[in-house]
């Protein structure tokens, strides 16, 4: 049985740990899929969460209610183990102290792009409890034998979700998220209830194969002035590799999304405004989506909002990538164009301070160097930031009225 003590030694990504109750803090390794942590017993913990999400964003982008995702990482840690037999799978994730909430999503290994193809959003858990923390049963949560449900979202829910059939050798990756980063550590107990040959093929027969929600979208683009439909180039990030997600001199796309997931179509026409918009499709048997362009004129602005920063920080996520490429397209179809890129922040004070201009500055220069990288000409480029002189809502009340102030937007120079 592996225990936490004060002497703890990590080696070839392994974790060994011996007897004291007092947790170990995780380093910020660990808070990453390619950093998980190897479980080479039945139980590891007591430990902290480390604080934060790691040195890769993984996760985020989802809506509340997804009942396979967190909305984004907070304070997490990725651990990982291999199947010993055939088994049926449950465990027990407890935190030391009850009110501590810790959500978790289980993911199968299917091999070397795996770490990747959950930060693309390509991956699906085979289960999740992202319920409210239950004090009646001293805010424990897991895979239960009793538990009739594979995904549980947020809120009010059940803590436990349905044991897991496995065979030897498999790999499973355990994402163990904190919300807050106040906690007093957590524990992990795995269970393998092996299957006998009698039981083998019954109990495996159980296990439903999981079926893709998918979704009908339709999207039209549309001239705003007039109405009327226009032949453009439309991409729709957050598909599988599988899917084609770029079409060319369209006015109308039809295809299959998945439920829940988090799209972003981006639709690129001479003379006209870069188009965007983001969208989450539930359960609706037909999405429709109608993209108005605008025709561009002097002064007119682009609102980058699909190119995300981390918090206080200027690095771009790779998740912009898609949206990085747009911009791009935009002005090699439109030669004649230059642009201004400017930086907003969120700075609730009465004070433009030298951090806030610092910070909207360097990231509008992080957006131009990105330019200049995939070949537009600097002529056609400038950069500024603005800090807080210019939030659209100077006293925010809500967080998205504070999204709408931390922005970057591409003003129209010249035609």
């Amino acid at each position: 049985m592996l225990r936490f003590s004060l002497t703890t030694f990590f080696l070839a990504g392994c974790i060994a740990v011996f007897g004291q109750s007092r947790p170990v803090q995780l380093t910020e390794n660990a808070s990453d899929c390619i950093g998980a942590v190897q479980i080479n017993d039945t139980v590891i913990g007591p430990v902290y969460s480390p604080k934060g999400h790691g040195k890769k964003l993984e996760i985020y982008g989802y809506e509340l209610g997804d009942p396979y995702f967190i909305e984004r990482e907070h304070n997490t840690v990725w651990y990982k183990f291999r199947v010993p037999y055939d088994a049926v799978f449950t465990f027990d994730l407890i935190p030391n102290h009850p009110e501590d909430d810790f959500d978790f999503l289980l993911f199968q290994y299917d091999g070397p792009n795996f770490c990747q193809d959950i930060a693309d959003g390509l991956k699906i858990p085979v289960r999740t409890n992202i319920s409210r923390k239950n004090i009646e049963v001293q805010g424990k949560t897991g895979l239960s034998k009793s538990a009739i449900d594979d995904y549980v979202p947020s809120g009010p829910g059940s803590s436990y979700s349905r044991a897991l059939t496995v065979r030897r050798g498999e790999m499973y990756y355990i994402l163990v998220d904190n919300p807050f980063k106040e906690n007093e550590g957590h524990t992990i107990h795995l269970r393998f209830k092996k299957l006998t040959p009698e039981t083998n093929t019954a109990a495996l027969d159980e296990e439903p194969v999981y079926e893709v929600p998918y979704r009908k979208l339709e999207v039209v683009v549309t001239d705003k002035n007039t109405g009327e439909r226009i032949a453009s180039n439309i991409s729709i990030d957050g598909l599988p590799d599988s899917v084609q997600s770029e079409f060319t001199s369209l006015s109308r796309v039809y295809l299959d999304v998945i439920s829940y997931r988090s799209y972003s179509i981006n639709v690129v026409k001479k003379g006209y405004l870069l188009g965007s918009e983001n969208f989450i499709p539930r359960n609706d048997s037909l999405y429709n989506i109608e993209i108005k362009l605008k025709p561009m004129v002097l002064g007119d602005k682009i609102n980058l909002e699909n190119i995300k920063f981390d918090s206080d920080k200027t690095e771009i996520l790779e998740k912009s990538q898609p949206a990085l490429e747009q911009l791009k397209d935009f002005l090699e179809i439109n030669p004649g164009v230059t642009i201004e890129i400017q930086g907003h922040v969120n700075g609730e004070s009465k004070r433009n301070k030298r951090k806030f201009r610092k910070l909207s500055e360097e990231r509008a220069r992080a957006i131009y160097d990105k330019l200049v990288e995939a070949g537009v000409d600097k002529s056609r480029l400038r950069y500024m930031g603005f800090g807080n002189a210019k939030m659209i809502f100077p006293t925010p009340i809500n967080n998205r009225q504070a999204e709408a102030n931390r922005r970057v937007e591409a003003e129209i120079k010249s035609l």
